[in-house]
């Protein structure tokens, strides 16, 4: 695909020039083809806004040029988006706006735009909605880069997207995107407002939750922060090269030697043991400071070693430059914890800084040890976790069925268990005791899992294990249900159990590498672009027809002796698109599900 506007937008910004004419290159066709191609996949694009008929089904090239055509006369006009509220952990609800599919192709375009000339001016601390970066990269640098913090510093900012100034983030983007045309569509869209309970209301600040441009505005915004850090305060708090050596343990280890050289094996012995307890360098050194920081989207960390005093002094700062954001900050949440003595939570994980006398590693030369663990970070999978998911597979501390899955293959089942537990598994491999805290629930997961399936077909444990236990290659036993297919094609395979849970300790290396600019077009974007409908061949009138998941017309239509060509058409291609002439297009919704069937003669006719 040629990206040149892309590529351009990103030369611009490492040079540091502002950018121009935006608004000329928001209308680039093949964008929208990108954008298109990136967006038919997401659950929420068959999702509609306010227009029950604009969603993703029936897209076509007639309605990339529409919006284009529109925005060339400068009368393109935003949907106010519908609101919902989802839940949350708390038991509180957290609004969602849901645009419509011609806005959101729009707000992808301009998304690329937008990520292309400030990801390169983007923090290395900031790792939130960010290609390449996400909680694993996060906490990874905190892992590796962090050393001898005594303070966590945690600020809390309240409701990020919902309360972000709409005069600072044209204030912002105007001055590096200096296009009055493009800056009105950018707060025309601010300006849309949203729908709740059939009900129009203004909104005078935020962003909408959900949104595609929200996420990089949110960065745009906080990247203000990251550079005050990273170019104010981080400088004034750190300093010194290395921590004064510690005379209390100089003096014992110049006895020690002493020791060693008369040969006092019993006074030698004491004194190094003397030693692990003492640490080598002046813990409260006046003249010694660092400050490390790291944020994704609106969680803020920062890790101090010095005195308790300044960590207080460095939060205020914080607090005080987000007000200058006009950004509001939670007291309650915000706080200032002894890195050793408290576990911090950050991003699911529990932090702690820890130390061990006892654990030694072998100097480099190979002539004396140290301790290998002395105050650096270590991750913990904290106990709410296991026990909340505990919870939904037990009763009374016992594994029971899960009800409401009867109606379900043996195939879905063990792959539905499967995928939370690995995904809980995968996103705790960075943690000390992932294996201490996830043994224990996966047994329970497996047990519940067993107890699932016997319930299903009305038999006992021993003969759900009898027929699918199996032993791994890992070296691990779990569960695996194999369902065959048609001759020639390789059976579905479901498994629980098959990794060892074991915590990752060679991870990904934090790079700064430009995104990858070249890359072919979409496969379904190439089947839009021939102009063919793959049912009758036509080239008038292409669109395409969208289902929300394949699985709904296999479950209706497989095995049935004289299924819709339609439905033969994408089961036989493993795809929920299919290119369509209109005329088809029509008959397809006519018939529906339920409806009369679309014979080869009426697809024709």
């Amino acid at each position: 695909m040629n990206l040149k506007t892309i590529e351009i937008v990103r030369h611009w910004s490492e040079k540091g020039l502002p950018l121009k004419r935006v608004y000329r290159k928001i209308r680039d066709r093949e964008l929208y083809l990108q954008a298109y191609g990136k967006l038919y996949a997401n659950k929420g694009a068959n999702t509609p806004g306010i227009d029950l008929t604009d969603t993703v089904d029936g897209m076509s090239l007639t309605r990339i040029d529409k919006i284009i055509e529109q925005l060339e006369q400068g009368v393109y006009q935003w949907q106010p988006v519908r609101r919902v509220y989802v839940s949350k952990k708390n038991g509180k609800r957290r609004p969602l706006g849901l645009p419509g599919w011609s806005d959101k192709l729009l707000e992808e375009v301009i998304r690329q735009i937008l990520e292309a000339y400030y990801e390169p001016r983007f923090s290395p601390y900031s790792h939130g909605y960010r290609a390449g970066r996400g909680c694993h990269t996060a906490l990874e640098q905190i892992q590796k880069k962090w050393k001898g913090v005594k303070w966590f510093i945690k600020t809390d900012i309240k409701g990020c997207f919902n309360n972000l100034d709409h005069k600072l983030i044209l204030k912002l983007i105007g001055t590096d995107m200096p296009d009055q045309h493009f800056l009105k569509l950018l707060k025309d869209m601010l300006k849309a407002g949203y729908i709740e309970n059939w009900q129009y209301r203004h909104t005078y600040s935020g962003v909408p939750q959900g949104g595609i441009v929200s996420p990089i505005v949110s960065n745009i915004i906080l990247n203000e922060l990251d550079q005050y850090i990273e170019h104010t305060l981080i400088p004034a708090y750190t300093r010194g090269h290395k921590r004064q050596s510690n005379p209390i343990y100089n003096q014992i280890r110049s006895q020690r030697a002493k020791a060693k050289a008369v040969g006092d094996v019993q006074t030698y012995r004491a004194l190094t043991s003397q030693m692990r307890q003492t640490p080598s360098v002046k813990p409260d050194d006046a003249r010694f400071r660092r400050l490390y920081y790291c944020r994704y989207a609106d969680d803020l960390l920062l890790g101090f070693a010095g005195p308790k005093a300044e960590a207080t002094e460095i939060q205020q700062k914080i607090r005080a430059f987000l007000q200058k954001l006009k950004i509001t900050t939670s007291s309650e949440k915000s706080l200032t914890n002894h890195a050793e003595s408290e576990l911090t939570r950050f991003l699911g994980y529990d932090l702690s800084a820890r130390r061990s006398n006892t654990k030694l590693s072998q100097e480099k030369n190979g002539r004396c040890k140290k301790r290998s663990i002395n105050s650096g970070i270590k991750l913990y999978v904290p106990r709410e976790v296991v026990k909340e998911r505990e919870k939904r597979y037990t009763h009374k501390g016992k594994p029971v069925h899960t009800k409401g899955l009867s109606h379900y293959s043996d195939y879905e089942i063990v792959m539905r268990y499967n995928l939370e537990f690995q995904g809980l598994a995968n996103y705790y491999a960075l943690a000390q005791n992932v294996s201490k805290r996830l043994q224990p629930l996966k047994y329970v997961y497996l047990q519940s899992l067993v107890k699932t399936l016997a319930h299903k077909h009305q038999r006992n444990a021993k003969w759900v294990y009898g027929k699918y236990k199996t032993k791994f290659d890992t070296g691990v036993t779990g569960l695996m249900v194999a369902v065959p297919r048609e001759e020639g094609q390789p059976p579905l395979v479901a498994k629980f159990g098959a990794q060892p849970i074991r915590r990752l300790t060679k991870t990904t290396v934090l790079t700064d590498q430009k995104p990858n600019l070249h890359f072919g077009r979409n496969e379904l974007v190439q089947r839009l672009l021939a102009q063919e409908c793959e049912l009758c061949g036509s080239d008038q009138h292409i669109e395409v027809h969208h289902l929300r998941k394949l699985a709904d017309i296999k479950q209706k239509y497989q095995g049935r002796k004289q299924p819709p060509l339609w439905t033969v058409k994408m089961m036989e291609r493993n795809r929920k698109t299919l290119v369509v002439c209109k005329q088809c297009h029509q008959k397809i919704h006519n018939g529906q599900y339920d409806g009369p069937k679309l014979t080869q003669d009426q697809l024709e006719s």
